[in-house]
Protein backbone atom coordinates (compact mmCIF):
# COMPACT_ATOMS: atom_id res chain seq x y z
CA UNK A 1 0.00 0.00 0.00
CA UNK A 2 1.24 3.28 -1.33
CA UNK A 3 1.49 6.56 1.39
CA UNK A 4 0.41 9.79 0.74
CA UNK A 5 2.52 12.61 1.49
CA UNK A 6 0.78 15.47 2.96
CA UNK A 7 3.58 18.09 2.74
CA UNK A 8 2.08 21.47 2.17
CA UNK A 9 -1.24 20.78 2.54
CA UNK A 10 -3.54 23.40 4.20
CA UNK A 11 -6.23 23.35 6.26
CA UNK A 12 -8.74 23.40 3.73
CA UNK A 13 -7.14 20.03 2.28
CA UNK A 14 -7.69 17.90 5.60
CA UNK A 15 -11.51 19.10 5.51
CA UNK A 16 -11.72 18.59 2.19
CA UNK A 17 -9.81 14.64 2.98
CA UNK A 18 -12.44 14.12 6.34
CA UNK A 19 -15.31 15.25 3.85
CA UNK A 20 -14.25 12.92 1.41
CA UNK A 21 -13.79 9.89 3.76
CA UNK A 22 -17.13 10.85 5.30
CA UNK A 23 -18.62 10.62 2.54
CA UNK A 24 -17.33 7.21 2.01
CA UNK A 25 -14.62 7.77 -0.75
CA UNK A 26 -11.81 4.96 -1.36
CA UNK A 27 -8.47 6.83 -1.06
CA UNK A 28 -9.71 10.70 0.00
CA UNK A 29 -6.20 11.78 0.67
CA UNK A 30 -5.42 10.43 -3.00
CA UNK A 31 -8.33 12.74 -4.28
CA UNK A 32 -7.24 15.63 -2.65
CA UNK A 33 -3.50 15.13 -3.48
CA UNK A 34 -4.54 14.89 -7.20
CA UNK A 35 -6.51 17.92 -7.15
CA UNK A 36 -3.59 19.73 -5.56
CA UNK A 37 -1.49 18.96 -8.14
CA UNK A 38 0.15 21.51 -10.79
CA UNK A 39 -1.47 21.60 -14.02
CA UNK A 40 1.24 23.38 -16.39
CA UNK A 41 -1.23 22.88 -19.27
CA UNK A 42 -3.46 25.04 -17.58
CA UNK A 43 -0.83 27.77 -15.90
CA UNK A 44 0.75 27.98 -19.92
CA UNK A 45 -2.79 28.33 -21.27
CA UNK A 46 -3.26 31.63 -18.41
CA UNK A 47 -0.48 32.73 -19.31
CA UNK A 48 -0.39 32.82 -23.05
CA UNK A 49 -4.57 34.07 -22.66
CA UNK A 50 -3.61 37.11 -20.58
CA UNK A 51 -0.03 38.16 -22.66
CA UNK A 52 -2.93 37.90 -25.60
CA UNK A 53 -5.51 40.03 -24.11
CA UNK A 54 -3.26 42.37 -22.89
CA UNK A 55 -3.80 46.10 -24.21
CA UNK A 56 -1.45 47.34 -26.82
CA UNK A 57 0.89 49.74 -25.19
CA UNK A 58 1.18 53.34 -26.94
CA UNK A 59 5.15 54.18 -27.35
CA UNK A 60 5.24 57.46 -26.53
CA UNK A 61 8.44 59.40 -26.07
CA UNK A 62 10.15 59.87 -22.86
CA UNK A 63 10.27 62.98 -21.65
CA UNK A 64 13.86 64.19 -20.97
CA UNK A 65 15.48 64.75 -17.57
CA UNK A 66 15.63 68.61 -16.63
CA UNK A 67 19.52 67.57 -15.01
CA UNK A 68 19.63 71.35 -13.91
CA UNK A 69 15.99 71.23 -12.82
CA UNK A 70 17.36 67.80 -10.85
CA UNK A 71 20.49 69.87 -9.27
CA UNK A 72 18.77 73.03 -8.45
CA UNK A 73 16.36 70.73 -6.22
CA UNK A 74 18.48 68.70 -4.86
CA UNK A 75 20.54 71.65 -3.71
CA UNK A 76 17.44 73.00 -2.39
CA UNK A 77 16.68 69.96 -0.13
CA UNK A 78 20.08 70.18 1.21
CA UNK A 79 19.04 73.61 2.30
CA UNK A 80 16.81 71.78 3.79
CA UNK A 81 13.90 74.24 1.56
CA UNK A 82 11.63 70.85 0.65
CA UNK A 83 8.82 73.12 -0.85
CA UNK A 84 11.02 74.68 -3.16
CA UNK A 85 12.51 71.39 -4.40
CA UNK A 86 8.90 70.27 -5.11
CA UNK A 87 8.20 73.70 -7.03
CA UNK A 88 11.18 73.06 -8.99
CA UNK A 89 10.75 69.72 -9.87
CA UNK A 90 6.94 70.32 -10.88
CA UNK A 91 7.45 72.66 -13.47
CA UNK A 92 9.80 70.21 -15.56
CA UNK A 93 7.89 68.21 -18.33
CA UNK A 94 9.31 64.82 -16.36
CA UNK A 95 8.44 65.40 -12.76
CA UNK A 96 8.97 61.70 -11.98
CA UNK A 97 12.07 61.41 -13.67
CA UNK A 98 13.67 64.66 -12.49
CA UNK A 99 12.71 63.96 -8.78
CA UNK A 100 14.59 60.77 -9.00
CA UNK A 101 17.11 62.14 -10.83
CA UNK A 102 17.80 64.71 -8.42
CA UNK A 103 18.47 62.12 -5.42
CA UNK A 104 21.67 61.65 -7.10
CA UNK A 105 22.54 64.84 -5.58
CA UNK A 106 21.16 64.96 -2.27
CA UNK A 107 24.21 64.93 -0.09
CA UNK A 108 26.52 65.71 -2.48
CA UNK A 109 28.75 69.06 -2.06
Amino acid sequence: MRTISRDGWTAADYESEQILHQLGHPNAAARVTRARRARPLRRAWRTLRARLHRPATVSTPAACIDWAAARAAADAVNRGDTAEADRIVQATADPRGTAFAAFRFVGVK
